[in-house]
């Protein structure tokens, strides 16, 4: 780290505690305390600190607010519910985040962690891993040498077995806010939280939606994606409870049929299969693929929704189809947001002679979106 990484993260510590021990900071940003107390002096000749014995100390007035209620200042500010100085006059933190992609679903992710960033003014560093576990780690490991605040991880991985970033993330110094994915280490330590939507809930919403409407027999389509098993226990269980039975597909990725280079025919095929078993309502993940059986669908003539009703599952362009796809709709912007949140107080409690705030594993509950695409079976009035 060059020097003037070093000291632009003594300033960021001091923004947001008001002090720093030498032992401590040296040793999570990875550089000699003879290192840092030569920066300490640098910045305390240039006015922006104050050196006390075994650390440094803020140059903000005697009545500047106490360490330990700063962070009920900065959150009730990042929800405008406290006046600020003047806009960006200050960076409170910097914190890190790493996605697998910029597109699609995380897309909205990557906005809403920016708007409560923006309000919080804390500064967001944005990394796309691809999906690529190796870039992942590098990445990380690259946040934790450029001292950052806190760091927010949706790993490439869906869940923490035998990921190669586990005993990373648990050795880490800082906190660190998992987004997404079912990563609930079985403990805290001193860093990990977790925000993700309830996609259990969500696949609940759509089995008793079509329940709702009348239909008895149902089925659910997804298959290859992070989330896939959350779906498909909520819909199973809300089938179970509202007695609807669940047609369990022959055709599915793995399939020995299954073509990885005519995406349309293995939509046809499950359509073709799903319809000749008596399958009247669908929940299809994700919402390109839904697109495309209701496409199938169409093509042989059904009616949709009175002979086939379709629900998709994500809520990306859903409503954009031939015939807007009802949808169930994770909470995407509201998770980047509450993601921003969590690591704030959680950087706000870090550090030595404060209590550490308490783990925090946060569930966002999708909503149904209801449009032209679902509807009651054949023989059912319409209310």
């Amino acid at each position: 780290m060059i020097a003037a990484e070093r000291k632009e993260a003594v300033l960021r510590e001091l923004r947001l505690r008001g002090s720093l021990a030498v032992a401590e900071f040296s040793d999570r940003i990875g550089i000699s305390p003879v290192t840092l107390r030569r920066d300490l002096a640098d910045l305390e000749q240039a006015g922006h600190l104050t050196r006390v014995h075994g650390g440094a100390t803020s140059v903000r007035p005697s009545h500047a607010e106490p360490r330990g209620t700063r962070s009920t200042q900065q959150l009730a500010a990042a929800f405008g519910l406290a006046p600020r100085g003047p806009a960006g006059a200050t960076t409170v933190a910097t914190i890190g985040m790493i996605v697998p992609t910029r597109r699609y679903y995380y897309a909205s992710i990557i906005e809403g962690a920016q708007s409560a960033a923006k309000l919080a003014d804390v500064r967001l560093i944005l990394a796309i891993s691809e999906y690529d576990e190796v870039e992942e780690r590098r990445m990380f490991e690259r946040m934790l040498s450029l001292g950052l605040d806190g760091i927010l991880i949706t790993p490439a991985r869906s869940t923490l077995a035998e990921s190669p970033l586990r005993e990373l993330i648990e050795r880490a110094r800082i906190p660190v806010t998992v987004l997404e994915r079912v990563w609930d280490f079985p403990v805290r330590g001193r860093v990990v939280d977790s925000v993700r939507s309830d996609h259990g809930y969500g696949g609940a919403l759509g089995a008793r939606h079509l329940a709702e409407l009348g239909h008895r027999r149902i089925a659910l389509w997804s298959f290859a994606n992070p989330h896939v098993e959350e779906i498909t226990a909520g819909f199973a269980a809300a089938a179970a409870e509202t007695g609807c039975e669940v047609h369990e597909s022959s055709f599915d990725f793995g399939h020995p049929d299954w073509s990885d280079d005519d995406a349309m025919r293995n939509v046809r095929r499950y359509v073709d299969e799903a319809l000749g078993t008596g399958v009247t309502g669908l929940v299809v993940h994700p919402d390109e693929v839904a697109m495309q059986v209701m496409g199938a669908a169409l093509d042989r003539g059904v009616d949709v929704p009175r002979e086939l009703s379709i629900i998709a599952y994500d809520d990306e362009v859903a409503s954009l189809g031939e015939l807007p796809l009802t949808a169930i709709s994770p909470p995407k912007r509201a998770i980047g947001f509450a993601a921003i949140d969590a690591c704030l107080r959680a950087v706000a409690h870090a550090g030595p002679g404060v209590e550490d705030f308490p783990a925090q594993r946060i569930r966002l509950l999708p909503t149904l979106r209801e449009r032209e695409s679902s509807g009651p079976p054949p023989g059912r009035p319409v209310t």
